[in-house]
């Protein structure tokens, strides 16, 4: 065979095994998914959904900033975010003439040394004084927020800011949340604020109501390890964490009661092949994912008189009719799921049918004595 016939030949090879790839790739992960979405119920699987919202963040603390006294080369010995002591020495500044200066903790305290120049202007002393005009402006051109910046260099100005010292273990964070959200919160709530390395635990202190936003005060105890070098960031907060059972938002139906009211559940295959429908309560739902999380099992609810009523809903596993719109096309049970029969095995039937009695022996018949002829 010539070059080019080897060269055909291997073309051919290669473009063989990529339309085969594509067809195993199809198979894997393509046509699954193509036939559940066509699938027309769906298996209520255990999962966890998150309730949260965006938010616009200042954080503060009460901090003091030490500045330097007097011109020279620094020199430094305890590290960013170190928790010290009183009396213990943070720095020194060598002038070109003249003696060295040191400088000690003026009380126990995190040292940092992230500095912004807002030290003052946000303290937990004077939280009424963060309002929504706090927040930088989101207008087009706007000029951005300064961004903390480290202090700790080799040399230092007379009035260069040179460390910061953070007391207490209690930091604070501002929040500026839209209305649309706010029925999420109340004054004393626990609620997670996700910042970009990690999650913390914080309670809201203070709420106050804007044109088309909140500002929540909000305080925690939590450590942080970039909590020192925060101002301003965009979080997340997450308001309710729940686990129950995972169907598709589409599966919601509303059924109308004899007595007008509208009663939220979804239809449950049965074992008959029809859908008898199912009360629910809905816990959370994923507008971006169209699922809903429901309770398990059972749940109660207040009957007329206020006393709580448990009912029944949908079980793990349980099949439930994906579309509930398409009703006309599957057919409703009116009544309770029939019981599955009950299996027995043929060994079992054995044990539940009654023996036959062991025989017994023939009881002796009496004989009776014929009188002879003549007698």
């Amino acid at each position: 065979m010539n070059k080019k016939g080897k060269r055909a030949a291997g073309v051919i090879v290669i473009i063989v095994f990529l339309i085969a790839l594509a067809a195993l790739y199809s198979y894997v992960y393509i046509v699954p998914s193509v036939t559940g979405a066509l699938t027309p119920t769906a298996i209520a699987q255990y999962g966890e959904m998150q309730t949260l919202n965006p938010a616009r963040c200042i954080v503060f603390r009460t901090e003091k900033v030490v500045t330097a006294e007097q011109s020279g080369n620094t020199g430094y010995y305890v590290e960013e975010g170190r928790k010290t002591r009183l009396g213990v020495k943070i720095a020194d500044i060598y002038p070109s003439d003249g003696s060295a200066k040191g400088y000690f903790m003026e009380t126990t305290g995190t040292v940092s040394y992230w500095c912004d120049g807002m030290e003052e202007a946000f303290s937990p002393d004077t939280p009424e004084t963060i309002t929504l005009d706090s927040f930088p402006s989101q207008e087009e051109g706007a000029e951005p927020p300064a961004e903390p910046e480290s202090v700790r260099t080799s040399t230092k100005q007379e009035g260069d800011p040179l460390y910061k010292i953070i007391t207490g273990d209690v930091w604070y964070m501002a929040l500026c949340i839209d209305s649309q959200y706010m029925d999420r919160y109340s004054m004393g709530a626990r609620i997670e604020v996700e910042f970009d390395h990690g999650i913390v635990d914080a309670s809201i202190t203070r709420m106050t109501q804007y044109e088309d936003c909140w500002v929540v005060i909000a305080e925690t105890n939590r450590y942080y390890e970039d909590s020192a070098r925060l101002r301003y960031c965009d979080v997340t907060i997450i308001t309710e964490d729940n686990n129950g059972l995972i169907i598709p938002t589409s599966a919601r139906a509303m059924q109308e009661q004899e007595d007008g009211s509208m009663l939220e559940g979804v239809y449950v295959k049965t074992i008959r092949d029809d859908y008898v429908f199912r009360r629910i309560q809905v816990l959370a739902e994923d507008e971006a994912t169209g699922e809903t999380l429901i309770t398990e099992d059972s749940f109660y609810e207040p009957d007329e008189n206020g006393e709580p009523v448990l009912v029944a809903t949908v079980d793990v596993y349980d099949e439930v009719l994906r579309d509930a719109q398409g009703l006309s096309d599957v057919t409703i049970s009116e009544g309770e799921e029939p019981e599955e029969e009950e299996i027995v095995f043929e060994w079992e039937k054995q044990k539940e049918e009654p023996q036959p009695e062991a025989d017994k022996p023939e009881e002796p018949q009496e004989t009776v004595e014929q009188p002879e002829e003549g007698e």
